[in-house]
C-alpha cells in the first residue's frame, strides 16, 4: 500500500523538476537572445502634457517577445528625434515602454502650458509686427522696453524709455512652439502662418514670466508702448540701464 503511494509521488516530483528545468532553460534562452530590442523608457514618471527631453528618457534592451505594440525602438541616436520635444498624452510611469499612442507632437493643439517652466507664467503679447516676429524664434531671449510720458521735475511732460524686463525666454511665436518638424509638417505650418498673416500684419509672442513680472508688463501695456528687442544667445547678464530721455539723447 505504501509503495503504491510513494511511486506516483516520486514520479510527480520528478516531472515537476523536469518541467521547471525546461521552463528555466526557455526563459534563459529568451533573455539571453543575441538580438534584443532596445526601447525608450522614462527615467522618472512623466506627467500628462509634459514635454519630453533627452534627460528624462533612456534606452534599455528587452527580449523581442516583450516588445509592446507601437513602442519606439532605438537603433541610432537619430531615433531620439522621434521622441524629443514631444508631449505626453497620458502619464508615463518610470520604466514603461514609450509607445506612439502615449505621445503627440508639440503644437498649439497640445497647449502652450506644456512649455511653461514651473512657477512661471505664459504671457501672450499680441500685435507684434510680422517683420519683427519673423526674426524671433522660440527659446530666444528678449528684453522688453517700456516707453511712456513722464512728468519731469521742471513740470514738463516728456516721453521716456526704460528697460522694463531683461533676459526673458520666448516660448512661442505665433503657431511655432519650437517643435521638431519634418519637412512636410514644417511646410504645412508655414502655409498656415502665411494664410493667417494675409488677414493680419501682426502675430502673438508667448513669453515666460514670473507672476510679478507678468503684472508689471500688463500694467505697462495699459500705460504706454512696449518694444521687444532680441538678445544674443548666451548673454544672460542683467545690465544696469539708465532711463532714456530726449534731454540725455541730445546732450
Amino acid at each position: 500500500m505504501r509503495r503504491g503511494f510513494l511511486l506516483p509521488l516520486v514520479l510527480a516530483i520528478l516531472a515537476a523538476i523536469v518541467y521547471a528545468m525546461i521552463v528555466s532553460r526557455a526563459e534563459k534562452k529568451l533573455n539571453d537572445s543575441k538580438n534584443p530590442k532596445y526601447v525608450f523608457v522614462p527615467t522618472r514618471d512623466i506627467k500628462e502634457r509634459e514635454v519630453i527631453n533627452r534627460a528624462s528618457i533612456k534606452t534599455v534592451p528587452i527580449p523581442a517577445a516583450y516588445l509592446q505594440k507601437d513602442a519606439f525602438t532605438y537603433t541610432t541616436d537619430a531615433d531620439f528625434k522621434a521622441i524629443e520635444n514631444a508631449v505626453a498624452r497620458i502619464q508615463i510611469p518610470k520604466g514603461n515602454q514609450i509607445s506612439k499612442y502615449a505621445i503627440t507632437s508639440l503644437s498649439p493643439e497640445a497647449g502652450l502650458s506644456s512649455k511653461i517652466p514651473v512657477q512661471m507664467r505664459g504671457y501672450i503679447v499680441n500685435d507684434i509686427p510680422v517683420a519683427t516676429a519673423s526674426l524671433i524664434k522660440p527659446d530666444d531671449n528678449v528684453d522688453i522696453l517700456f516707453t511712456f510720458e513722464a512728468d519731469m521735475k521742471d513740470g514738463r511732460h516728456q516721453n521716456v524709455t526704460v528697460t522694463l524686463l531683461q533676459n526673458i525666454k520666448v516660448l512661442g511665436v505665433g503657431n511655432d512652439l519650437g517643435q521638431g518638424l519634418d519637412a512636410k509638417s514644417a511646410s504645412a505650418l508655414k502655409s498656415k502662418d502665411e494664410d493667417a498673416s494675409a488677414y493680419s500684419d501682426s502675430v502673438s509672442l508667448a513669453l515666460a514670466l514670473s507672476p510679478r513680472d507678468a503684472q508689471y508688463l500688463a500694467l505697462a501695456q495699459q500705460q504706454g508702448k512696449i518694444t521687444v528687442i532680441l538678445r544674443s544667445h548666451g548673454d544672460v547678464t542683467n545690465y544696469l540701464m539708465e532711463i532714456a530721455t530726449f534731454d540725455k539723447l541730445f546732450n
